[in-house]
């Protein structure tokens, strides 16, 4: 007689699908409240407002790049006035769209909202990675990497495109590995619409496309990922005389050829700024992306190509090149840096590498940077 086979509890496996997505869920909704609680209560907190560019007065406060998002949505038609950058803040047009829909352009909601989907969008990113992960039999909990890495609460904190890019890519992600690439070029148009450096994900499709002469796949994709991307950079170079895609808003410096020349650009005339700031992203960003060319370079070596990995190559290159305007700026090298995390994340699933995923999971340490954005 053969021993019944035993049914795991109902409660085990609800935990096993959905617990990383609720430890998620659980932690950002915490922070908020946190955040919420040290400041009345006031959602703006999150927006950072400065009078600079919400009242006009060039003598003003900057505040941060979260209050862009914010006149979008309250204004769309007219927020030019309390943009830096026109053209550049509006190419990132989907998030604010969203938020401006979701809270029927009612201007007291519209914080709320901000704050709501961003909440959203981490918690679904992580649960869709979550089922990348577990395709290749691997533990959804790894996917807690990608929804509690700092960099994406820090966008979370300031009101942020970030968390909504990533999660779409992510969703692009998942459909190209499950054999619906018109669904997946449609989430990388979505997500290029919500951050120009999405970019990077279409980029590694299309050349793997390329390089494998798959030429349909190469054209359907293109046209749908960028063609809405390249119909609005037309629309901005008409309305504003320029389009979007530069390297930062204002004061921005130009991306470095020299691998890290913009962050070894403290020590031009601040040597000990530089060593702080090794000290600080030397964990986060410098030693993860030495590594992962390590590892990259042994993949290509054995002739492995995947989109997925060129993906991986594209957002080393692009923390590589970052500009010294970025790197002075600790908020936009985690946010940054996100991408990263996710592309990576997403490489060892597919690999199905339990030692990057392993590695990868020291990431969460980064919460402790938190402590600077309460």
């Amino acid at each position: 007689m053969k021993p019944s086979r035993i049914n795991p509890k109902p409660g085990n496996q609800f935990w096993k699908h959905f617990g990383p997505t609720l430890l998620v869920l659980g932690v950002t909704v915490a922070f908020t409240l946190l955040v919420l609680a040290t400041n009345q209560w006031n959602p703006l907190a999150f927006v950072r407002l400065g009078t600079r560019y919400s009242q006009g007065d060039p003598h003003g406060t900057i505040g941060y790049d979260g209050q862009f998002v914010y006149h979008i949505a309250l204004n769309p038609l007219n927020a030019a006035p309390y943009l830096d950058l026109p053209a550049y803040r509006y190419q990132r047009i989907l998030y604010p769209l969203t938020v401006g829909l979701v809270s029927l352009s009612q201007p007291a909601l519209i914080p709320w909202v901000l704050i709501g989907l961003n909440i959203l969008a981490l918690a679904a990113g992580t649960y869709i990675i979550g089922l990348l992960l577990a395709r290749q039999r691997l533990s959804r909990w790894y996917a807690v990497t990608v929804g509690l890495f700092a960099g994406q609460l820090v966008s979370l904190r300031l009101a942020l495109n970030e968390p909504f890019s990533l999660t779409l890519a992510i969703a692009a992600l998942y459909a190209f590995e499950t054999e619906r690439p018109r669904w997946g070029a449609c989430f990388l148009a979505l997500s290029v619409l919500s951050k120009e450096t999405a970019l990077a994900f279409v980029g590694g499709y299309l050349f793997y496309f390329l390089l494998k002469k798959q030429w349909r796949l190469l054209t359907e994709t293109g046209l749908i990922s960028l063609g809405p991307f390249v119909l609005l950079q037309i629309v901005l170079w008409f309305a504003f005389g320029q389009i979007g895609l530069r390297s930062g808003g204002h004061g921005a410096t130009a991306f470095s050829f020299i691998p890290f020349g913009g962050l070894l650009a403290f020590g031009l005339n601040e040597p000990e700024t530089l060593i702080i700031v090794l000290l600080m992203l030397g964990p986060l960003v410098i030693i993860p992306t030495a590594a992962l060319i390590v590892v990259l370079v042994r993949y290509f070596w054995r002739k492995q190509f995947t989109p997925v990995a060129i993906i991986l190559v594209l957002h080393v290159i692009m923390i590589i090149t970052l500009p010294f305007s970025t790197y002075a700026d600790l908020p936009g090298v985690l946010r940054l840096s996100s991408g990263l995390v996710v592309a990576t994340v997403a490489f060892a699933a597919v690999a199905r590498s339990r030692k990057i995923l392993n590695y990868s999971a020291l990431w969460n340490a980064s919460l402790v940077y938190l402590r600077f954005f309460g």
